[in-house]
């Protein structure tokens, strides 16, 4: 269920403008990651940092985005893992002039691991506000931090806060327009229809896709999980872990994203890889998150299901895929909660 704002309020004034800092995580895909860049910097109200952290893709990204930068006339740093992480009396002085931090991870961190290190650094940025992991394969509108500024004035409890996003380059497609979760299958699903009205409304579920993170979340509820590695199910569990703490999710229909579906992954019709980890971190989600009878009906629910899933892939002419599920419902189950 969706709450909305009585559409006959206006408008409030901004009182404290919010100040954005944006990280994004390339892997193996700099040309997407320049054309997010690009959108970034032509936004209405663009953010104050960004940091774009290479996971190790060893292709020769890093050079191409320094290249980038320099074509553009963008003053950027670069800096390792260890710069993130280290204590701040140990942290080179900031160049206000740099709007860009190339950040070279090394190797792969995964979705979670990659915005993790970004969030280390930008945190210590404290005129920042708000944080937004943006998926590389993403571009923004020009009004789209605009119009987040516009949903957070209108809600200040939100922890999470998103705005719409169709699929690139089927602009016409709504590919998440506001989440919810189905406990009972350890599931977070997208909403495809756009809301009748453009107002703000509070949501379930934040797709990490383009997720706004507020400052006083990341000091309460921390970062996102890196063992549900490379990715699948972080957003998942870092949007219920929010809602736990009683912040609001804010779903602000105005703010629009287009996003290239599967890029990093590829389908799960179509991808083992996909396919195996979704299976797995479902049921590490179930694991971690749930309690009680949630718990037990969910994981009884794959149990259940899964076995059945991977016969339809593989006589569906999929056999790989329909492996991979069954294997990676295995692994959710039989991995210690500890290591996880």
């Amino acid at each position: 269920m969706v709450r909305s704002l009585d559409a006959a309020v206006p408008a409030p004034q901004f009182r404290v403008e919010p100040k954005f800092g944006v990280i994004v995580v390339n892997w193996k895909n700099s040309a997407d990651t320049i054309r997010c860049l690009d959108s970034l910097g032509s936004a209405e109200l663009p953010p104050e940092r960004v940091v774009v952290v290479d996971n190790g893709s060893g292709d020769g990204s890093i050079d191409r985005l320094r290249e980038w930068a320099r074509s553009r006339g963008i003053h950027y740093n670069f800096c390792d893992p260890a710069a993130a992480y280290a204590a701040p009396s140990a942290t080179p002085p900031r160049h206000d002039a740099h709007w860009l931090t190339l950040l070279d991870a090394r190797v792969n961190l995964g979705f979670a691991g990659g915005n993790n290190i970004g969030l280390a650094l930008l945190e210590r940025e404290e005129e920042l506000t708000h944080f937004l992991l943006l998926n590389n394969d993403a571009l923004i509108a020009r009004e789209f931090f605009t119009q987040i500024a516009a949903a957070l004035e209108r809600w200040p409890n939100a922890g999470l806060c998103i705005g719409t996003i169709f699929e690139e380059p089927r602009r016409d497609r709504v590919w998440y327009a506001g989440g919810r979760f189905v406990p009972s299958r350890a599931l977070a699903e997208h909403n495809h229809q756009l809301p009748a009205t453009g107002e703000p409304m509070t949501t379930d579920f934040v797709t990490g896709c383009a997720m706004v993170i507020a400052r006083p979340v990341l000091a309460r509820v921390g970062k996102l999980a890196p063992c549900y590695f490379p990715g699948y199910m972080e957003d998942a569990e870092y949007s219920w872990r929010v809602r736990e703490c009683g912040y609001d999710l804010v779903y602000a229909p105005r703010a629009v994203v287009y996003h290239k579906v599967g890029t990093s992954f590829g389908a799960r019709s179509m991808s083992p890889l996909t396919a195996y980890h979704q299976s797995r971190h479902r049921v590490f989600f179930a694991r971690r998150n749930l309690r009680g009878m949630q718990r037990l009906t969910a994981l009884a629910y794959m149990a259940v299901t899964k076995p059945g899933r991977a016969v339809v892939d593989a006589l569906s002419g999929r056999p790989t895929v329909g492996w991979a599920v069954l294997r990676g419902t295995v692994a959710g189950f039989v991995t210690p909660l500890a290591s996880c």
